[in-house]
């Protein structure tokens, strides 16, 4: 069964709030620093320059507030992407499977989204990932393997290299839970994987849908 604490998403949804309420904050200081001169008396002799000042402080906060709500978004996404894999994965409790989500592991390696431990004592961790698109793996200039993102007719690498951060969980994961081994898992919630065999370098790397059938065969 899965272990009390943590649900599915839960960490990434704390984040969506506080990316929301820091939107509403500075909306609202915009809202302030022009809206308070307005209904005081005194508004009136206010100077040009203290009007322009309060416009470029409130265009700031405007924008502060756009930004936050921007990526209030994407944390939302990674959320969902957390919370349907752990519907697909659901069904593996009733057969004897441990599930633990949102473990800390400390900066920089953030949270391990998924641990799962198998009726017979094998663990993984696993990273979910929302991005669209379709993903390949292709070589840089020293001869190392990195996931890339296709979206159209553009190809180009993901913003971080995923498969070096995934053996680095992998190992915090194993050295925090006191385990043996514990094998990575790249698992993409809503992108196209295509890939010539299921793993790159020493990293499992997944569809959603494709997901539980890898666990069973692993075991």
């Amino acid at each position: 069964m899965a272990k009390p604490g943590r649900r599915a998403g839960q960490n990434i949804r704390e984040l969506e709030l506080k990316r929301r309420l820091q939107a509403i904050s500075a909306f609202g200081g915009a809202v302030l620093v022009l809206g308070v001169p307005l209904v005081l008396s005194s508004s009136a002799n206010l100077p040009l320059i203290s009007w322009i000042v309060l416009v470029v402080i409130a265009l700031w906060l405007t924008r502060r507030a756009a930004h936050h709500w921007k990526w209030a978004g994407y944390a939302a996404q990674g959320a969902r992407g957390e919370e349907e894999v752990a519907r697909e994965l659901a069904p593996l409790e009733e057969q004897g499977w441990q599930l633990e989500y949102g473990l800390s592991l400390g900066y920089p390696l953030g949270d391990a989204d998924i641990i799962c431990i198998s009726p017979r004592g094998k663990a993984y961790v696993i990273d979910v990932k929302s991005h669209r698109g379709e993903v390949i793996a292709k070589e840089d200039d020293r001869k190392h393997k990195r996931l890339h993102r296709r979206l159209g007719d553009k190809t180009f690498p993901f913003e971080k290299d995923f498969l070096e951060k995934m053996l680095q969980q992998a190992s915090a994961v194993q050295k925090q839970k006191h385990l043996n081994l514990v094998t990575p898992i790249l698992a993409f919630s809503q992108a196209k994987v295509s890939l010539p065999a299921p793993t790159v370098g020493q990293v499992y790397v997944v569809e959603k849908s494709s997901l539980v059938a890898l666990l069973k065969s692993l075991g």
